[in-house]
């Protein structure tokens, strides 16, 4: 609920400086029009968010603590930050894939074969969606993807 707040607070502060700046000019969206967006969005969200934690049932054990969620979200944390430091070498595709691979199998504890096809699906929609509608290059690896 803490975090719900904090964004909350976040999202208010973000929307109230975007409605300072123009939202809308003569040619289109003005310097505000997204962050004043993703502001009440945030804002939005995050409200949601409160509401649900407040209307959850309280926890039997206040004092317990999930050890083995903790260790997998600090590995994802780990294997995301290497990841990142390797896709250059490697290129994105393949780094893409790999994380989202380790995720399904770790994190989600699916087959490989649900792992291999979330993994492909992923980094060749991203691919897809970057590269040929959008035009952002991507690091490529030894294989030119």
């Amino acid at each position: 609920m803490l975090a719900g707040l904090a964004l909350a607070g976040l999202g208010g502060f973000i929307t109230l400086r975007a409605a300072s700046w123009d939202l809308m000019g003569p040619d289109g969206p003005g310097p505000g029009f997204f962050p004043f967006g993703y502001g009440m969005l945030m804002l939005g969200l995050s409200v949601a968010l409160v509401v649900q934690a407040m209307l959850r049932a309280p926890r039997a054990a206040a004092g317990a603590s999930d050890v083995a969620g903790h260790l997998r979200a600090l590995l994802t944390w780990a294997v995301f930050a290497g990841t990142a430091l390797v896709m250059q070498s490697v290129g994105f595709v393949l780094g893409f894939a790999a994380l989202c691979a380790f995720v399904v199998i770790c994190v989600f504890a699916r087959s490989w074969r649900v792992a291999a096809l979330v993994a492909i699906g992923c980094a060749g929609g991203f691919w897809g969606l970057f590269t040929q509608v959008l035009g952002v290059a991507l690091p490529a690896g030894p294989w030119g993807f």
